[in-house]
């Protein structure tokens, strides 16, 4: 019973850490959009605009994808903690791998 309460707040403490992890990858993806965005960052041939299109998609689709998120969290869905803890792992590596997708972007466009 002890070690039941205990792995419980242990998943609590990790829920938190990663919904905090969450809402700064959500804070960046603005700052992210609005680095592409600025015309240190237009496209400078036909394949850096597709790559361009691209990367708007994603972060539209990662934007949806937290908010989905935080809503499955504001509604209480805490019932299955491991299965949550997998979907905002899932996100949170979605978002390093988009940060790292715009990063060789902007420094293809040579827009630092």
């Amino acid at each position: 019973m002890a070690i039941a309460m205990e792995s419980a707040q242990q998943n609590s403490a990790l829920i938190n850490e990663m919904l905090f992890k969450l809402e700064r990858n959500h804070t960046e993806i603005q700052t992210l959009l609005g680095k592409l965005n600025s015309y240190t960052c237009e496209p400078t041939n036909y394949e850096c605009f597709e790559r361009l299109r691209d990367l708007r998609d994603d972060i539209e689709a990662l934007k949806k994808r937290h908010l989905e998120l935080f809503r499955t969290i504001d509604v209480k869905q805490l019932d299955k903690q491991e299965e949550l803890v997998e979907k905002m792992r899932d996100q949170i590596a979605s978002f390093k791998e988009l940060d790292s997708k715009i990063g060789a972007y902007v420094i293809d466009t040579s827009g630092y």
